[in-house]
């Protein structure tokens, strides 16, 4: 086992795409999405390469991220066999408990997830993702009176991460997201957001397009993201609204079919939304965690 290089993405990809084969993971993003997604990433202290006779054969990769009660994990392993999984897996924990971190994560495709509780780690939820087809008709965007749509032509910047986090603080494991993550990048009219008629905002719904190797999905495929609502203006439909417009917004662009993740315990019930919308559960990760403080 040696120190993982920038130069390891390549393999680490073909791994990975193994795990979706499996059913252990959910889907790879393109090499480009990756190389800007692992952008500073430190390769030679937050990942371990195991060679084998043709090349890499299992990796192990840590990213984290602040929350408001510390630093959390999520701990990536690619690898076909059990036991050798499990001792990269103890060392992604090992490294999140000497880093600091409060807790890691393994994200694993349902059914998956043998060895975690012996290592220490316990079930906290189901991830979802939900898939929609976007050749056939598309729900008609309902508006909402006293609110209006405006998109990132439209909206001043600093305006999405304000009302991103305001949106998603209650939700479980909520991590702050700042400006340039959120919009660097994206199609400025892919990105929607509901004012109130004082000027006040009050939801968000951002979407991108992605392509992705060895998925069953049409593509390209229309990624809806940070569905979120202010608490204060809750339940009036603004999220239902946002999402149908982002989908023919993404048809437009040339989206196949449309995605996007939810928490299964999520306490606003938002896949009930989505579900209405045309949206089908089509994959189920189990979130495993270790706490260390």
């Amino acid at each position: 086992m040696r120190p993982g290089r920038e130069d390891d993405l390549f393999a680490v990809l073909e791994l990975w795409h193994a795990e979706v084969r499996a059913g252990r993971q959910d889907c790879v993003p393109g090499e480009a999405h990756m190389t800007k997604l692992l952008a500073g990433f430190d390769w030679g202290a937050r990942s371990r390469m195991v060679e084998g006779a043709n090349g890499v054969e299992a990796a192990v990769l840590v990213a984290g991220r602040p929350t408001p009660g510390g630093t959390v994990t999520q701990i990536s392993v690619a690898c076909e066999r059990p036991a050798l999984r499990n001792d990269l897996l103890r060392w992604g924990l090992d490294l999140s408990k000497a880093a600091g971190a409060v807790a890691a994560q393994v994200w694993s495709g349902r059914g998956h997830s043998d060895g975690l509780a012996e290592l220490g780690a316990h079930y906290v939820r189901p991830w979802w993702r939900m898939d929609m087809d976007l050749t056939g008709a598309l729900p008609n965007p309902q508006p909402v009176a006293g609110y209006v749509v405006r998109d990132g032509n439209q909206v001043a910047p600093g305006g999405w991460s304000e009302v991103h986090n305001r949106s998603f603080a209650d939700h479980w494991r909520f991590s702050p997201r700042y400006e340039a993550e959120l919009v660097t990048g994206r199609l400025p009219h892919l990105a929607l957001m509901a004012i109130t008629d004082k000027g006040g905002p009050a939801a968000v719904t951002l979407a991108h397009l992605e392509s992705y190797a060895e998925d069953a999905r049409p593509q390209p495929v229309g990624l809806v993201s940070s569905v979120g609502t202010v608490p204060e203006h809750r339940r009036r439909g603004l999220a239902t609204w946002l999402v149908a417009e982002a989908l023919r917004r993404l048809r437009k662009e040339g989206a196949a079919s449309a995605s996007l993740y939810v928490d299964g315990w999520n306490h606003t019930r938002a896949f009930d939304a989505y579900r209405k919308l045309g949206f089908e559960l089509s994959f189920e990760s189990e979130v495993w965690e270790a706490t260390f403080q």
